[in-house]
């Protein structure tokens, strides 16, 4: 009886992770394809220059948008803060996943002007509201080990409640901060 008991426990938990999984994974869909309250940062860094740009104050004369036609492909990832409410380390993680299992060996072929410091990128990332005052670009940039980043950030993300705020973690409340990301790789 013990054992089955196990099991059922068991099962019921990986089963209950796989929910949250998927729900998580559901609203960062549905906020990434969503047009609504966007705003547009671009940092205007290359690899060999430094980031001029926070969060709250999108530059003036920015890069426009990679055109269709530039497109090589568009990663999708999703990152979380358990404690700290930490909307930058959330968005750091969601970048990290989304480049994380790439490799473009190729690159040097298929951009005809520079390989690699040629490359745009595009970071669209979902942040829930009440964290997004809080990021900091020139840290989640810093995941990106080459190319031109521009940022647009929109509403979205999701908070959601840890159980437990612990104060040596950084904790002022019991919320995850999630953040989605779309990075977008081109030319």
């Amino acid at each position: 009886h013990i054992s089955s008991h196990l099991t059922m426990t068991t099962k019921t938990n990986v089963l209950s992770l796989l929910a949250l999984l998927a729900l998580s994974l559901f609203y960062c869909t549905a906020a990434l394809s969503s047009p609504h309250h966007r705003k547009q940062i671009s940092t205007g860094r290359r690899m060999s220059s430094s980031l001029n740009s926070k969060a709250s104050s999108p530059l003036d004369g920015q890069r426009e948008k990679i055109s269709s036609d530039r497109v090589f492909f568009i990663e999708l990832g999703f990152g979380n803060d358990s404690h700290g409410q930490s909307s930058t380390k959330a968005a750091v993680r969601a970048c990290r996943n989304a480049i994380e299992f790439n490799s473009i060996p190729s690159i040097k072929r298929l951009i005809p002007d520079g390989g690699y410091d040629a490359l745009k990128l595009d970071v669209l990332l979902a942040i829930p509201p009440k964290y997004q005052e809080g990021l900091n670009l020139e840290e989640v940039s810093k995941v990106f080990p080459y190319g031109d980043v521009r940022f647009e950030l929109q509403d979205g993300g999701m908070v959601a409640p840890s159980g437990i705020a612990i104060e040596k973690l950084g904790d002022v409340n019991d919320d995850m901060v999630v953040v989605c990301a779309s990075v977008t790789v081109g030319h």
